[in-house]
């Protein structure tokens, strides 16, 4: 019988078994990157790019890049090119030979030896291609002495890539960025009353206008005899009083308990625990000698000692067949013990990594029959079985004959030649009219043949060529528009769609010979139009909205400065003085999940502050009065069990029996008042053990409805699925 040893806890004997215990020695190293593609490759079709993949190891591994479904990457004649040194090479290439999977694709690269495999983070590709572009400056009205804000108004298609790097007045007056040019914005900044019992602390904040926030920081306080306190002072630091606790624990004798110190809140960012007192006066320090990981062995009277016992399940196999055991470690512990060896009942330890501790897997690879017309090309498949296919690969075929066929990126004698034909359809035009021919390639071949050229019946030959370029005949109108004496009238030109990505108006003409070129400001249409404000009923002492209802036609060119009542009070929207305060709760309910399965919960807002809320953080905590929360931090990586997405929900990976002993909850803040509050519920996971396989299913039904999100921030599209064996997702 086996059993397994854990040496990181200090267990002797078992270190003594191991040092006599004879082991294969192998220098051989699985890969490891030298030069790690990044995550992002942007570049113009005039550039190209190259992405840089290299890897060490012994023996020495090979790089081949793979698309994100698993699939090689090849060579594309003159878009893209693996080179022998692992590097992945997109040469520059014309705006017409653009092919999305070339060009936006998400790319990896593997690095992989006998020993092992190891695969890049995604590498996304995406090439731009140079588009021709104006950049626009509207007019803004200001009152003498103020201050003025111009905007480069960049369009959409190249806002990722362009930059305004420097400004011009038509008196050749020159303006770059620095501080010589620097805005100098009037503002005041106020400080509210503070209403404090005395001898208790009090803090005063200094108000700063929104819109010099990100320039002007407070230096110094002032108060009214003159004092000037700076935050380099000690004796002006904010003494804040508080109490620390420790919660009584009840635990059996002999055991380990842990003792937790709560420290309020409003001081936890700037207190931590130095050290604890027994009631006998005896102190225990903290010290990095107890830092996960480290070999050296602390006092046995200040580490948390964890008795645990590791138990290995029955497996019940056929003779000769392959039998593998699982240990199992308590989850209180598993962070901190790994299985270092295996001992037999005689004595004998096994090592991890040794070669004759490998379980030898037993399997049969299978090639299915495959039925082709003679003269016709055949691909044969080899079925390796799922449970070994990460190990396992394809060295070489052999034929009935004895020939072996080998993979060789310098021969092309195993190139399968697809037989193919190509048509042109016949197209009826009328005589004198353009007519555009298209030559349909069979989609199984579709990736790896382009069209070179044309030939007519008469044996001319056309190239892709701006020569060739169809020259279509179309005509442009305007409609009438009738329109009322004195009002504004907007006339539009009627371009055929089928040359509309062609055809651009650069003015316009009337019949007594005027133009009018688009872009000028003398040709703006000034459309009359008037805003309302409807009544809204409301209780009193209650918050009301009012909303300011803008004719369509006009909505894309009107904002609204300021609000004004009928005593002539204005107001002017940004400052927080006038953001309405609604009354909310955030809520965190319960969810089901399969055991070993994803599950996600979500901080459910109020839809009427869901505009102004966002998720801040997570907190966990036992179950029970006596659960103590602890943050778990948003920035989790995806390798590890939680991660919390830009839009508030948490994942928790891989569910097991001790996730359902936990509580969640959120903790949200208001973008305009700053305000944070946490939800009123506690979230448990409460986890199904599976019966039989499970197909897989989806959670919930919000995959299917219509999301929005603002321009410009993050969006998260959720597969909530469940199954067992947990689902794969594509």
């Amino acid at each position: 019988m086996l059993s397994p040893v854990s040496m990181r806890h200090g267990a002797a004997r078992a270190s003594r078994d191991l040092r006599s215990a004879s082991a294969v020695e192998d220098d051989r190293s699985g890969p490891v990157f030298i030069h790690e593609p990044v995550n992002r490759v942007d570049f113009s079709n005039t550039t190209g790019a190259t992405v840089e993949c290299s890897a060490m190891g012994t023996p020495n591994p090979e790089i081949v890049w793979i698309r994100q479904n698993g699939t090689a990457v090849t060579d594309v004649p003159g878009l893209r090119q693996v080179l022998p040194n692992g590097n992945l090479v997109f040469p520059p290439f014309r705006a017409e030979d653009y092919r999305q999977e070339v060009h936006a694709q998400v790319y990896v690269c593997l690095a992989r030896n006998p020993v092992g495999v190891v695969h890049s983070r995604d590498v996304n590709v995406r090439a731009v291609v140079s588009q021709h572009y104006d950049t626009d400056v509207n007019k803004e009205y200001a009152i003498r002495g103020n201050s003025a804000v111009l905007k480069c108004q960049v369009p959409s298609f190249v806002a990722d890539f362009v930059s305004v790097v420097s400004w011009h007045t038509e008196q050749g007056d020159n303006f770059f960025p620095g501080s010589d040019y620097v805005v100098q914005q009037f503002y005041q900044s106020e400080v509210n009353n503070e209403y404090v019992i005395r001898g208790n602390s009090a803090v005063l904040k200094c108000s700063i206008p929104s819109f010099v926030a990100d320039f002007v920081s407070v230096t110094s306080w002032e108060d009214s005899q003159g004092h000037t306190y700076t935050g380099k002072d000690s004796q002006n630091v904010v003494s804040q009083f508080y109490e620390a606790e420790v919660v009584s624990e009840y635990v059996i004798k002999g055991n380990t308990a842990v003792l937790k110190c709560n420290i309020p809140s409003f001081v936890a960012d700037f207190v931590r625990v130095d050290a604890w007192v027994a009631s006998d006066d005896t102190a225990y320090l903290p010290s990095s000698d107890y830092a996960f990981g480290c070999v050296l062995l602390p006092p046995p009277r200040v580490v948390v000692n964890q008795f645990y016992k590791a138990e290995i399940l029955t497996e019940y196999v056929i003779r000769g067949n392959t039998a593998i055991l699982k240990c199992s470690i308590p989850s209180f512990v598993a962070d901190f013990v790994s299985v270092q060896a295996w001992l037999m009942d005689s004595g004998e330890a096994l090592l991890p990594g040794g070669q004759p501790d490998v379980v030898s897997q037993n399997y049969v690879t299978e090639a299915e029959n495959e039925y082709v017309i003679r003269g016709n090309s055949a691909v044969m498949k080899c079925k390796i079985p799922s449970f070994v296919a990460d190990f396992v690969t394809i060295d070489a075929w052999l034929a009935d004959s004895g020939e072996v066929h080998m993979y060789n990126k310098g021969q092309t004698d195993y190139v399968v030649a697809q037989s193919y034909e190509v048509e042109a359809d016949n197209e009826y035009v009328i005589r004198g009219n353009s007519a555009v021919m298209k030559c349909e390639v069979p989609s199984f071949v579709a990736d790896f043949v382009s069209v070179e050229m044309w030939v007519d019946s008469a044996g001319n030959s056309y190239r892709a060529d701006a020569d060739y370029v169809v020259h279509q005949f179309y005509q442009t109108r305007v409609i009438d528009e009738f329109v009322l004496r004195g009002n504004a009238a907007t006339l539009k030109c009627l371009v055929p769609s089928f040359v509309a990505d062609f055809v651009q108006v650069v003015g316009w003409v009337a019949d007594d010979g005027a133009s009018y070129a688009p872009s000028n400001d003398g040709y703006v249409v000034n459309q009359y139009y008037e805003a309302q404000v409807y009544d809204v009923f409301v209780i009193k002492g209650n918050a009301a909205v009012f909303k300011c209802n803008i004719p369509s036609f006009v909505a894309d060119h009107v904002e609204i400065s300021s609000w004004e009542d009928s005593q002539g009070g204005r107001y002017v929207p940004n400052p927080t003085d006038y953001v309405v305060t609604q009354q909310y709760s955030v809520n965190v309910m319960d969810e089901h999940v399969l055991r070993g399965n994803t599950a996600i919960i979500k901080c459910h807002i109020p839809s009427f502050v869901a505009d102004y809320v966002t998720v801040a953080s997570w907190l966990q905590g036992a179950a029970g009065p006596q659960g103590r929360e602890q943050e778990i931090l948003e920035d989790a990586d995806y390798d590890g069990k939680y991660l919390v997405l830009p839009s508030g929900e948490l994942h928790i990976r891989d569910v097991g029996p001790e996730d359902g002993y936990k509580t969640y909850q959120c903790r949200t803040k208001h973008r305009l008042t700053g305000e944070t509050r946490l939800s009123a519920t506690k979230g448990r996971l409460v986890i199904t053990e599976p019966v039989g396989a499970s197909s897989p299913k989806f959670s919930t039904v919000e995959s299917s409805r219509g999301l929005k999100v603002r321009l410009g921030e993050p969006m998260t599209l959720l597969c909530p699925a469940q199954a067992f064996p947990v689902p794969m997702y594509r």
